[in-house]
């Protein structure tokens, strides 16, 4: 934990301005003052006086405080620099740390990604503090010395805080967050793709968007028509943004909503299908469809996704967990209850009725406005009211407004269509610029846009906000509450350009305003995979090769216990899974026992068995070289295995990638792994995957992981005793006479004499042969015959016979090495015992009970 050490005892109550408390905005750093040491927390939303911190040196572990127990951490460096006062033991302010140490010092990663969004966002806060921070070196590397100057601001008149204002004046705006995470990737779209969608409601290309429904009919009751009603809101709303050529009405959107048969039908109609209703891939049209990813996909699903002329949307709805509630917590401030949409109250709402509601609130406050427009006349009548073509919406908005404004501020003049002039010029005449839709005095400008026919989205933040808005003049965007579904991140990016000195108004319930809160707008990276990636993953079908062809049981010599095991367990369930469909089991399989007997090839031949596509995984295909990508490399190998049935993924040396939690040693984004790890066993748990993990170590995996409902199924895997060592040994013998030179070997009986008495010799001492011990020594025995039997001057050395002896075979044994020692069978038999019926782990303790 980060604690701000040696600061002064006036740190009690920081300020700066001569006095003023520094507004406090999402993304801000603050001091917990109530808290021993005065840790930090980063502001990740604000409800009033209510803030929700992220404490990262917690673990990022979230917090919710008043807005008088915190105090900007920029401030009190603020005030340290006006006091010419040490700040903290760990950070100098004059030349003597890094900006990377200063970024740290504020809670963010300072490694060599350092964001340069991260350095941004300090900077802003500390010049809101009246701090200016200047690099030493001139260059604003992560390396370079800073040091902070004052800035004027610091010896200017105090100045009331905005948290105070609003207490004394009801009638401000209420201030207000987006719901993170926004509706899409709350209904299952992935968020590198959420800021491309919501690009494509806007354009006029065809969009399919696919919605793979979960087991739960329940949930699918509610995800269908909620994300349907939705969907087709937003596409509408969003498809009037654009202008149409010659500036007349634009083509009507269509949405088109039906069953999968719509996209088995699009590539191959039939007859029937020409009378039903069809994909639409002509322009302004979106095609909604809803689909069990298992059940209900074309087999060419492929090939329709690469023909659609538009782009493809895939919200993976089987993998929501949050039951709708930041879709509900939307629809709430769509609707003007901003106040209400609290996560307490939000969990008893329905959805899919929040769509109507909201609808429905949208209409009626429009309609109350101009219902109120005779009593704002009366009280204050205008010489100028309408614009040159504005619709029923703006004119609605500005009667809204004019009513607001009008309660707050009686005496306040209201000048709508307020034309602005620049100074005279040098003909002596002034020149008029633009027009703004209401100006007040006291307030500054208002500029109401309904969002038709303004776009594309980089002409309307030119022409129709920072064109119009005038230095060091207060300047309000008003737009309707349905903007925020498909323009919301776009709106909190504009209130984030417009700082202090601006914000963004959004009706809300009976006359008020409600504020939206800044938040700068980020492209994602692309989901566009790399060539060499999708060249991997290509359908085209390959010949299959010998060591393509996965393994089966009979395939396995030796360890005939536990392939009995894993028939009876694992493979009898999965055949039958019709009869046990209402029987409640998990999917997850876990291998464990000493290294080298076997657990992975065992865990193949399931795959092998059940005719089904593996990937074998090892830690590094789970990790990555940057923190999150761990997290994101786990997601991404389950999306593989949970797309189609007849997959499974086995998880190799899983320990390395699921240990223990409580681990002090033990870094956050490990710890994020593991988490990601859970949410996705039970993903495929739910939807009856097969994932198998190998351990040799499973007293370190993390009890979450191996609780019952993930990993169900435990299978133990010991040694070879002396029966299944000859089995495997002859196994690797025969395999030396495939197409190669000519091979004589022991027979199995001369096999059995040469391992008996090793075995009783090992059981005696404790220290035993793996599987991999074996194959080691054949492969000795075999090089030694074939350089004694193969002449030197020989070259074509497939024409000697090689002749692999039992002496030389018993000397590879005696001399190689034994892998499996006593320490590490008895923690087999510790975990058998802890893990598996108690039959099984007596069994298992006999057979390595040491001999006199």
């Amino acid at each position: 934990m980060l604690f701000l050490e040696g600061m002064p005892a006036a740190h009690a109550h920081l300020s700066t301005r001569g006095g003023s408390v520094m507004k406090v905005l999402i993304g801000d750093t603050v001091v917990l003052k109530q808290q021993a040491g005065n840790p930090i927390g980063i502001v990740t939303r604000r409800n009033g006086n209510t803030l929700t911190v992220r404490l990262p040196w917690q673990d990022n572990a979230l917090e919710r405080v008043s807005r008088s127990d915190v105090e900007p951490l920029a401030v009190g460096m603020a005030d340290a620099r006006m006091r010419q006062a040490k700040f903290s033991n760990s950070l100098s302010l004059a030349g003597q740390s890094s900006l990377a140490e200063l970024v740290k010092a504020f809670g963010y990663a300072s490694d060599v990604k350092m964001q340069r969004s991260s350095l941004g966002n300090v900077v802003r806060q500390l010049e809101r503090a009246g701090l200016e921070v200047k690099p030493t070196t001139g260059s604003w590397d992560r390396y370079a010395p800073f040091v902070l100057g004052l800035k004027n601001a610091l010896l200017e008149p105090p100045e009331p805080d905005d948290d105070e204002a609003d207490e004394e004046a009801p009638g401000l705006p209420f201030s207000f967050a987006l719901p993170q995470p926004f509706w899409p990737s709350a209904l299952g779209l992935s968020q590198e793709r959420e800021v491309a969608f919501l690009r494509a409601l806007t354009a006029p290309e065809p969009i399919l968007a696919l919605l793979y429904l979960p087991d739960s009919r329940g949930a699918a009751d509610w995800l269908q028509a909620t994300w349907e009603g939705v969907m087709g809101w937003a596409y509408r709303s969003a498809q009037r943004f654009i202008r149409s050529p010659g500036g007349g009405e634009p083509p009507a959107p269509e949405v088109v909503r039906g069953p999968p048969t719509l996209l088995h039908g699009y590539l191959r109609p039939s007859v029937l299908a020409s009378e039903g209703p069809r994909l639409q891939d002509g322009p302004r049209t979106l095609n909604l469809v809803a689909l069990r990813r298992d059940a209900d996909a074309p087999v060419d699903h492929q090939r329709l996704l690469s023909t659609w002329p538009g782009p493809v949307f895939e919200f993976d709805a089987t993998a929501i967990s949050s039951e709708g509630t930041p879709v509900s917590r939307l629809l709430l401030m769509v609707g003007g209850k901003h106040e209400k949409a609290t996560d307490d109250f939000v969990a008893d709402l329905s959805p899919l009725k929040l769509v109507l509601w909201s609808r429905e609130a949208c209409a009626h406050g429009a309609a109350q406005a101009m219902n109120s427009w005779g009593e704002t006349l009366k009280r204050a009548p205008f010489s100028r009211f309408k614009g040159s073509n504005e619709s029923a919406t703006a004119l609605s908005l500005k009667a809204r407004l004019a009513q607001w404004v009008g309660l707050r501020h009686p005496n306040l003049e209201l000048e709508f269509e307020h034309r602005r002039e620049e100074v005279p010029d040098e003909d002596g005449s002034t020149q008029e610029v633009t027009r703004t839709d209401l100006h007040v005095e006291a307030l500054g400008s208002f500029e109401v846009e309904t969002l038709v026919g303004s776009g594309p989205m980089e002409t309307f933040y030119h022409r129709k906000i920072f064109s119009r808005r005038k230095a060091g003049e207060s300047f309000s965007l008003v737009v309707p509450g349905e903007a925020l579904l498909w323009a919301g991140p776009f709106l909190a990016d504009i209130a984030h350009h417009l700082g202090d000195e601006g914000a963004v108004l959004i009706p809300a319930a009976g006359t008020a305003f409600a504020r939206l809160e800044p938040r700068p707008l980020t492209e994602n990276a692309s989901e566009v995979k790399d060539p060499q990636e999708a060249r991997r993953e290509s359908t085209i079908e390959l010949v299959e090769r010998d060591v393509d062809r996965l393994p089966k049981l009979e395939d396995v010599a030796g360890y005939t216990a536990v392939k009995q095991r894993i028939q009876r367990d694992i493979i009898w369930p999965e055949r039958r899974s019709a009869l046990l469909r209402n029987v409640s089991r998990a999917s997850g399989i876990l291998f464990f026992g000493p290294p080298g007997c076997g657990k992975s090839l065992l865990a193949r031949a399931i795959a092998g068995e059940l005719e089904q596509e593996v990937r074998l995984l090892s830690p590094s295909d789970l990790r990555g070289p940057y923190l999150g990508w761990g997290s994101l490399m786990i997601r991404e190998q389950f999306d593989w295995v949970v797309e189609q049935e007849k997959r499974m993924l086995v998880l190799d040396e899983l320990d390395a990638v699921a240990r223990s939690r409580r681990n002090g040693q033990m870094h956050s984004d490990e710890k994020a792994d593991v988490n990601e790890l859970l949410v996705q066993l039970d993903r495929a748990g739910r939807l009856r995957r097969i994932i198998v993990g190998t351990t040799n170590f499973l007293g370190a995996l993390d009890e979450a992981v191996i609780r019952s409902g993930r990993f169900g199924r435990y299978v133990p895997v010991p040694p070879p005793d002396l029966k299944e060592a000859v089995e495997i040994v002859s196994y690797y013998l025969k395999r030396l006479k495939r197409g190669g030179p000519r091979v004589f070997v022991p027979s199995d009986a001369e096999l059995n004499d040469v391992l008996a008495p090793l075995f009783l010799e090992k059981r005696k001492g404790q220290r035993f042969f793996s599987g991999s011990d074996l194959e080691v020594a054949v492969t000795e025995a075999y090089w030694r015959c074939a350089q004694r039997d193969t002449p030197v001057d020989t070259l074509d050395a497939g024409e000697a016979p090689v002749h692999l002896t039992r002496d030389e075979l018993a000397a590879a044994l005696k001399g190689g090495p034994r892998s499996v020692s006593e320490h590490s069978i008895r923690r087999f038999l510790r975990e058998a015992q802890r893990h598996c019926d108690a039959e099984l782990a007596e069994a298992l303790a006999q057979r390595f009970e040491a001999t006199e």
